[in-house]
């Protein structure tokens, strides 16, 4: 199957070099990756067997590994960091590592940390984890990556690596791809994106890791959205933040549109915001549906706290409008995965028949993972073992969908609305730690999800949790298109019949 490219494009597949394509929202990124792995083999002559695409998610990595067979490329190996370097320690060792299962790390946590919140984000608890760890000969998966790290013979000359999602590199898997040096590489991703700091990603020290590891860097860019249409780029770029050269995006759609909305009362913002989903929808009542109305699941409720926009879900319900609760579902989908896990590591069935038999929350999920793990039982371990609930997200629902800003990356819809930017959300200050330029960045994965229009909404106060916001409208949305709503005058009593 040929593949149709941008002259962008096409400059990523002639380039034999260390490479980072930065590739905006929507630019083709990964139809360019798979023209990539296309070209090495057909053009360069590299051999399937030495190319390795590696990614962060089980579920992006399925995914590749679904368009790269689509495209004849089956021999090429696609894999997540973690599980390359489960491969790397089961070639050495001639055994499969004995990893520890999520409830199994709390407990060990527990017994040497106590009730200390995040004890691995420091590094004298993470060493004394992970000598814990090494004393009983068990391994977590971020401990995986530096025992890889000391493997002899491995030897990565000719061999041509390519990473998705660079931006949402952490320190580990840094370390872990020194272990490549002999390799070339090819970086795909947008550090504009980059909202994982939590994980341990920092856009500066990752900028700083590839100038040190690959001076000769080259740098590319994919800058021609076929998502976002030109008025949401336009007010994309005032969320841009990265160490990087600045990139302004054309779009091959026109239009788009960009609206915010600020509100009196929270009950304001109910009634307006839940009158434009049934406006979107087309009517939820058959005599008022339109022609032009769009499916619920083509419509994202965004907030940076899900807290945010419990009230609005309650009254959609209410309203009749379908609702997909969207990370609910994925962690209720995680809780039967860790069920399953006990099964396939106790019971006498063939994995088979524990598949076949599997909840239909995780059976699609586990079918995929079994043919990605090429059908041994250690290996589908390792990847039962090494899921995220954000793996198990699905928005394919007929509902409208209901995320956190975090859980919408890599997804799209043809309208996303906002909700809660006031100062104190946006950025979120309520907290410690508060890293000021990613959340610049949350707002513009927020905004680039959308391939028609975008909303947001913000009232003059608003109850999350134990705080009380009512300092108003973000700082960062000034200057946006803003409609306000004043309230309603109150109804004129109606004149008893005895005072006449």
């Amino acid at each position: 199957m040929e593949l149709s490219l941008t002259q962008e494009q096409q400059e990523v597949l002639n380039t034999f070099q260390d490479t980072l394509v930065i590739a905006g929202p929507g630019t083709g990124k990964t139809y360019t990756l798979v023209a990539k792995v296309k070209h090495l083999i057909e053009k360069d002559y590299v051999s399937p067997e030495k190319i390795l695409v590696l990614t962060y998610s089980l579920k992006t990595s399925k995914e590749l590994k679904q368009r790269l067979i689509k495209h004849g490329l089956k021999h090429v190996k696609v894999d997540t960091f973690h599980g390359y370097a489960y491969d790397l320690w089961c070639q050495h060792h001639q055994k499969p590592p004995k990893l520890i299962t999520e409830q199994e790390k709390k407990e060990i946590l527990k017994k040497l940390f106590g009730k200390t919140k995040n004890p691995l984000k420091l590094p004298n608890h993470k060493l004394s984890f992970f000598e814990y760890l090494k004393k009983n000969q068990l391994l977590d998966f971020e401990l995986l990556l530096y025992e890889a790290l000391s493997l002899s013979n491995i030897n990565f000359a000719g061999y041509h690596v390519i990473i998705d999602e660079f931006q949402d590199l952490s320190e580990d898997i840094l370390k872990f791809l020194t272990l490549f040096n002999d390799a070339t590489f090819t970086l795909f991703g947008d550090p504009n994106q980059s909202i994982y700091g939590f994980r341990g990603a920092n856009l500066k020290n990752l900028k700083a890791f590839w100038e040190n590891f690959r001076p000769n860097l080259k740098i590319l860019a994919l800058s021609q959205s076929f998502r976002c249409p030109e008025e949401i780029l336009k007010h994309a770029e005032n969320f841009k933040s990265s160490p990087w050269a600045k990139i302004t995006y054309t779009s091959v759609k026109k239009g788009g549109k960009v609206e915010g909305m600020f509100f009196e009362k929270t009950f304001q913002e109910k009634e307006v915001l839940t009158d434009l989903v049934k406006k979107l929808l087309g009517g939820l009542q058959l005599e008022q549906q339109t022609q032009e109305g769009l499916p619920p699941k083509e419509i994202f409720v965004l907030a940076r706290l899900k807290e945010v926009f419990q009230p609005l879900k309650e009254t959609f319900i209410k309203a009749g409008i379908p609702v997909n609760l969207v990370e609910e579902e994925a962690k209720t989908a995680y809780e039967t995965l860790q069920e399953f896990i006990s099964e396939v590591q106790t019971s006498a069935f063939s994995v088979e028949d524990l598949i076949k038999k599997a909840h239909p929350k995780i059976k699609t999920y586990s079918e995929n993972l079994w043919e990605l793990s090429d059908q041994n039982k250690e290996r589908f371990l390792g990847y039962l073992l090494s899921t995220h609930y954000s793996d198990l997200i699905e928005i394919d629902q007929e509902g409208v969908n209901f995320l956190s800003i975090h859980a919408s990356k890599g997804l799209e819809a043809e309208v996303v609305i906002l909700v809660g930017v006031e100062q104190g959300l946006i950025p979120l200050t309520l907290f410690q730690d508060t890293d000021e330029e990613e959340e610049k960045r949350l707002i513009y994965v927020a905004i680039t999800r959308t391939k028609r229009e975008f909303y947001f909404s913000a009232v003059k106060e608003r109850k999350v949790y134990q705080f009380c916001l009512n300092s108003g409208l973000s700082p960062l949305f000034k200057g946006m298109p803003l409609k306000t709503f004043k309230p309603k005058p109150p109804k004129p009593k109606q004149s008893s019949l005895f005072s006449l």
